[in-house]
C-alpha cells in the first residue's frame, strides 16, 4: 500500500513517486535551455515513465481511469494512425508521439495528494526565478554573458540569441524569448497564487521579492502575447476562485479595477514619455504601435495573418484528415523568409490543417472537458479544503495554466514547443487529483453515514 493516503498529511512522502514528479518538472523546466537536446528530452520523458511504472509495481497500486484519459487515448491513437496513413513518420514524429503519450500516461498515473503537487509547484517557482536571474544577468552584462553562457548554445542557437538581443529581447538560459517568457509566466502565476500561503513568514518575504523580479524579466523578453495573456489568465483564475453566487460581484470588481487602471494609465502617459532605449520603453512602444496599427487596420500579427490564410487554404483542400503532422512548415518555405518555413503560430489552425476535422475534434474535446472540470472543482473547493488548503492553490494554478494555454494557443506553437504542452499536462493532473480526492472523500462520508 502507498505510504501516503489522501487526507493523511502526517505520513511521509513516497520517495519514488516524488522523484518521478521532480524528474518530470526538472525536465520540463530545462527542456528549452542550453543544457537540453532532443536526446535529453527523450531520456527524461522515458525516465519519468519508468519511475512511475516502478512505483505502481512496487506498491501494487490500483489505477483509476477517468473520461479525460480515455479521450486523450483516442486522440493519440488517431494521431498515430493519421501519420501512418499519410506516411509521415520521422525522428521528430517519434519525439512528438512520446510527448503526446504523456497526455495519457501522466494523467493516468499521477492522481496524488496535493502535497506532492505543492512541492513540484514550489520547485518550478525556484527554477523560474533562476531563469529570471539569467535574463537580468544578460541585460546587465552582455559581455560576460557572451563569455559564460553563450558558448553552451549551438551555432544556430547563438545566432538566434544574438538576433533577438539585437532587437532588444533577452533570452537568458534559453535560445528563444518564447521559451523563457513561458517559464517566467508560469513562475509569476505560482508566485501570485501562493503569496498569501506564507503569511508573515520568510517565504512570503521571498515571494514578494520574486514577483517584481519575474515581472521585470518577463518585460525583458518583450513578448506582447505573454504579458497580455498572463494578465487575462490571472483575471480568469481570480474570477472563478469564489462562490458561484459571488461571480457577478467579482466580475464587477474586475471591471472596476480595469477601468481605474485604464484611466490611470492614460493620465500617467499624458505627462510621461518612456525612454525608447529603456526596456520598459521598448515594450511600451511595441504595445503602442500594436494598438495604433490595429486602429488603422494594419497587420499587427507579425506576419501571422499570411500563415493563417495559408493554413485555411490547405484545410479547405484536405478537410477530413489534413495534410499531415508538421507538414505545414514544409509547405511554407519562402512564405515569410527565403531560408525556412514556419508553423501556423495557432494550435487550432495547426490541428485542423495538419490533422483535419477529426484530429481537431479529438484534441479540443478533452481540452474543453478538463477546463470545465477545473472550474467546477475550483468553484466548489470547500470539501477539499477540509484536508489541505493547498488544494485551492493547486486548482487555481491548474486553471491559470490551462487558461494561458488556450489563449497563447491563438498565436503560439504550443504543440511543437513541447514545454507548453507538458506544463498543460502537469496542470491537468492537479485537477484529476482533486477529482479523485473528492470522490474518495464523498465515498468515505457516505460509508461513515
Amino acid at each position: 500500500m502507498d505510504e501516503v493516503q489522501f487526507g493523511e498529511n502526517k505520513k511521509k512522502l513516497n520517495v519514488i513517486l516524488i522523484t518521478g514528479m521532480l524528474v518530470f518538472s526538472f525536465g520540463t523546466f530545462t527542456l528549452d535551455s542550453f543544457i537540453s537536446s532532443p536526446r535529453v528530452k527523450v531520456f527524461y520523458l522515458i525516465t519519468t515513465m519508468f519511475i512511475f511504472i516502478i512505483y505502481y509495481l512496487l506498491y501494487n497500486k490500483l489505477i483509476t481511469i477517468y473520461k479525460s484519459e480515455i479521450l486523450w487515448l483516442l486522440f493519440i491513437c488517431y494521431f498515430i494512425l493519421n501519420s501512418l496513413y499519410l506516411e509521415n513518420i520521422n525522428k521528430t514524429f517519434l519525439i512528438d508521439i512520446i510527448v503526446f503519450f504523456m497526455l495519457f500516461f501522466y494523467l493516468l498515473l499521477v492522481k496524488v495528494d496535493i502535497k506532492y503537487h505543492r512541492i513540484v509547484i514550489l520547485v518550478m517557482l525556484a527554477l523560474s526565478t533562476i531563469y529570471a536571474l539569467s535574463s537580468v544577468f544578460q541585460f546587465l552584462n552582455m559581455d560576460l554573458y557572451s563569455k559564460l553562457i553563450l558558448p553552451y548554445f549551438t551555432e544556430s542557437q547563438k545566432e538566434e540569441v544574438l538576433r533577438l538581443y539585437g532587437n532588444g529581447s533577452y533570452t537568458g538560459f534559453t535560445r528563444q524569448t518564447a521559451y523563457i517568457s513561458g517559464y517566467l509566466t508560469f513562475g509569476l502565476g505560482i508566485a501570485l497564487l501562493t503569496i498569501n500561503k506564507f503569511k508573515g513568514g520568510v517565504f512570503q518575504a521571498i515571494i514578494i521579492a520574486i514577483v517584481p523580479l519575474l515581472t521585470f524579466a518577463l518585460f525583458l523578453g518583450g513578448k506582447r502575447a505573454h504579458v497580455l495573456f498572463t494578465i487575462i489568465a490571472l483575471i480568469i483564475t481570480y474570477l472563478f476562485s469564489t462562490k458561484v453566487k459571488k461571480l457577478f460581484l467579482q466580475l464587477l470588481k474586475i471591471l472596476t479595477w480595469a477601468m481605474f487602471l485604464f484611466i490611470t494609465t492614460i493620465i500617467i502617459f499624458s505627462f510621461y514619455t518612456p525612454d525608447r532605449e529603456s526596456q520598459f520603453g521598448k515594450v511600451y512602444y511595441r504595445f503602442e504601435n500594436t494598438f495604433t496599427s490595429f486602429l488603422q487596420g494594419e497587420d499587427i500579427s507579425s506576419g501571422r495573418l499570411i500563415l493563417y490564410e495559408k493554413a485555411l487554404k490547405l484545410f479547405y483542400e484536405n478537410p477530413i484528415l489534413g495534410i499531415g503532422w508538421r507538414e505545414f512548415k514544409e509547405l511554407t518555405y519562402g512564405l515569410l523568409t527565403s531560408s525556412s518555413g514556419s508553423h501556423p503560430h495557432n494550435i487550432y489552425l495547426q490541428l485542423i490543417t495538419e490533422l483535419g476535422l477529426i484530429g481537431f475534434i479529438l484534441f479540443i474535446v478533452p481540452v474543453i472537458y478538463m477546463y470545465i472540470k477545473t472550474i467546477k472543482y475550483l468553484l466548489n473547493v470547500d470539501i477539499l479544503l477540509q484536508f489541505d488548503e493547498w488544494w485551492k492553490v493547486g486548482l487555481q494554478f491548474s486553471l491559470f495554466v490551462q487558461s494561458f494555454f488556450l489563449l497563447y494557443g491563438l498565436t503560439g506553437n504550443l504543440l511543437t514547443d513541447h514545454m507548453y504542452i507538458l506544463m498543460y499536462i502537469f496542470a491537468s493532473a492537479i485537477t484529476l487529483s482533486a477529482v479523485k480526492q473528492s470522490k474518495s472523500t464523498t465515498n468515505h462520508l457516505v460509508a461513515k453515514g
